[in-house]
């Protein structure tokens, strides 16, 4: 087992992972974080489009159904060979 110094103590290889995986966690859900409120605001503003833009949004939406409704129809009939 390999040992270093850390202001005055010795830590071991398992300690040293330990306190990086911990730094990682806290990285992680800061960024979580500002994911959450990104995602957050781009619903806001969907939403906001949506209700003033109704034809529109339903049109897109219809569009969006379309393409995936064909991709796996092609998904299915490719199987089917």
């Amino acid at each position: 087992m390999r040992k270093t110094k850390t202001s005055g103590k010795t830590k071991s290889n398992q300690e040293i992972l330990a306190d990086k995986a911990l730094v990682l966690k806290k990285e992680a859900k800061k960024n979580i974080a500002k994911a959450k409120k990104s995602l957050k605001l781009a619903e806001d503003k969907v939403e906001t489009y949506m209700k003033d833009n109704p034809v529109k949004a339903a049109t897109i939406a219809a569009g969006i159904g379309a393409v995936v409704g064909a991709g796996v129809a092609a998904l299915i009939k490719g199987r089917k060979k």
